[in-house]
């Protein structure tokens, strides 16, 4: 039978935080599934990683039972003039995902592109980018429940997806998701709303393609985030805030140039946590061996072998910093296990 071992964690976490746990259990397939759910029952917490990307490991040993899951493949599941149903493993890479189903014309994925990770996490965090989330091309999640000791297909409308939050990380010991039900477009709709993307597309509406949309996503996020390789960092560290009108009116009095775009039009607009720090002075500064990366404030980044407490320290000094010259509360993004 297989067994969890041990294993240093500090490759499996994209900030690069030194871990080490006595519990780890890979899961690569179906069999190794059934040994899992057998070994599971022995434990109280069972902490499950994907791509790393969205978590900061905060204690030096975890005793949790950590569950790599790499099941791969993408199966063909319905297809019609319109529209394609997929099946994707939950352990590809989410980027080489996003690259294959474009290279097929099963559009709807272009702004995701870049974001690091694997299929699994995607619904976890309802990822998004660039003005489109996770949300609006998953069909359903496959899953086993730890809670119910059976599989589970979850719809999408039941996976109470909202911005950066889903079931599954409110729940995150009770399901381990296994493949990601995807439901793409054969005909292609355009998604350049957003300024960052706007910008960059001038003058060529006429011509624009969705290879044209995931290059220009590419080269935004090569220009201002910081390669995981080179810096461990976890992406975004903050979520952008969502404010009701007379909030951001208030806000508009105070700081004219605020940085501002509809969450749900005419009710709340989301504000950009990355300006709010960039104006309190964030931006490049370093604490002990963490710093906010140069190009990119909502992005703390790994200068020399920092540990969660050391991330915190400058996570928190921002939050109440923040929070003192704007009253705006920053809520952090990554799951803090």
């Amino acid at each position: 039978m297989k067994k969890p071992c041990h294993q240093n964690l500090k490759k499996f976490n994209t900030f690069g935080i030194d871990i080490y746990t006595k519990n780890f259990f890979r899961v690569s397939n179906y069999s190794d599934l059934e040994y899992l759910i057998d070994i599971s029952k022995n434990y109280s917490k069972i902490f499950v990683i994907g791509g790393g990307s969205n978590v900061i490991l905060s204690s030096n040993i975890i005793d949790a039972l950590v569950v790599k899951i790499d099941i791969l493949g993408i199966n063909i599941i319905s297809n019609d003039s319109n529209h394609i149903l997929i099946d994707v493993g939950a352990g590809e890479s989410w980027h080489d995902i996003v690259v294959f189903c474009l290279s097929r014309g099963w559009y709807g994925l272009e702004n995701l592109a870049l974001i690091p990770g694997t299929v699994g996490g995607a619904p976890v965090q309802n990822i998004g980018a660039y003005g489109l989330e996770f949300s609006e091309y998953c069909h359903s999640v496959f899953a086993w429940s730890f809670k119910n000791n059976c599989f589970i297909e979850i719809k999408a409308q039941d996976c109470l997806f909202s911005y950066r939050e889903s079931i599954f990380k409110k729940n995150n010991n009770d399901y381990l998701i296994l493949s990601v039900r995807l439901l793409l477009d054969k005909i292609w709709t355009p998604r350049i709303g957003y300024h960052d993307i706007k910008k960059q597309i001038t003058n060529c509406v006429a011509k624009l393609t969705p290879t044209h949309v995931f290059d220009v996503v590419c080269s935004a996020r090569r220009s201002k985030l910081p390669d995981v390789k080179a810096l461990g960092n976890v992406g975004s560290f903050f979520k952008n805030p969502i404010l009701e009108i007379p909030e951001l009116e208030y806000l508009k009095l105070l700081f004219p140039n605020i940085v501002f775009w509809n969450h749900i039009p005419g009710v709340s607009f989301k504000i950009s946590a990355g300006w709010l720090i960039n104006i309190c002075g964030w931006k490049g500064r370093i604490i002990g061996p963490v710093a906010v990366y140069k190009k990119q404030s909502l992005i703390l980044v790994n200068i020399n072998n920092a540990n969660a407490s050391d991330v915190l320290v400058l996570a928190h000094a921002i939050q109440e910093d923040v929070c003192c010259k704007t009253g705006i509360s920053l809520e952090i993004e990554p799951v803090i296990f």
